[in-house]
């Protein structure tokens, strides 16, 4: 499967390597390559695989992974792009973050990037106005590098962009293309759904900015 993340100077493609897990709609990323760019902080290189230690844990009752900067993820995918609501408080167990959906969750996929980086994307679910906000953000052992927002509550965090993952067209689709006939909860994601009524307003204004 292929995937593409382009946005807010972070540029990244490659392959994921996908397992069915037993949720239906969600599929476990069991390995990922390819190549990473950020030109806000002036960091690139390949793409080595998933970091480690690999989760797929979507559950916070049952405690979600972290990098040892502080990006959370649990390595899904959901194909349908209809991935679920999951920020729930512990205790109350009510929901702390509204948004759901895209082919990621707010969770997301972090992975190693050559040099001792360490990269993200993940979807901010769909917010209403904005459509579904994916997200990118890198960092290296102890630091967050390149992610806006994150813990500030009111505004998803993340460097925006746009984010694909498709299965890689058939030989003989291939062939096809040229002739016309073949015709996008973590940290400072526990906003709560009434802090983002001016949401849409605010991120088409930050992407503006970022040049998205």
């Amino acid at each position: 499967m292929t995937f593409s993340f382009n946005g807010s100077g972070i540029t990244e493609s490659g392959t994921l390597t996908t397992s069915q897990s037993a949720t239906p709609g969600a599929d476990e990323i069991t390995n990922i390559t390819g190549s990473f760019s950020d030109t806000n902080i002036n960091v690139s290189g390949a793409i080595t695989g998933l970091y480690q230690p690999v989760s797929y844990v979507s559950d916070t009752s049952a405690g979600i992974a972290f990098t040892s900067a502080g990006l959370s993820y649990d390595d899904l995918l959901y194909p349908a792009g209809d991935s679920p609501a999951l920020c729930f408080d512990p205790v109350t167990h009510d929901l702390t973050y509204p948004f759901s959906g895209g082919q990621l969750d707010i969770f997301g996929v972090t992975f190693d990037i050559a040099g001792g980086y360490v990269g993200e994307f993940w979807s901010n679910g769909d917010i209403p106005g904005a459509g579904v906000v994916y997200a990118a953000a890198v960092a290296n052992a102890t630091t967050l590098l390149d992610d806006p927002n994150s813990g500030e509550g009111d505004i998803p965090p993340g460097e925006y962009g746009s984010f694909t993952a498709a299965s890689a067209p058939e030989p003989g689709s291939l062939a096809l293309l040229g002739t016309g006939l073949l015709g996008d909860c973590r940290h400072g994601a526990e906003a709560q759904e009434q802090e983002l009524v001016a949401l849409p307003g605010r991120l088409k204004g930050q992407a503006a900015v970022r040049g998205a």
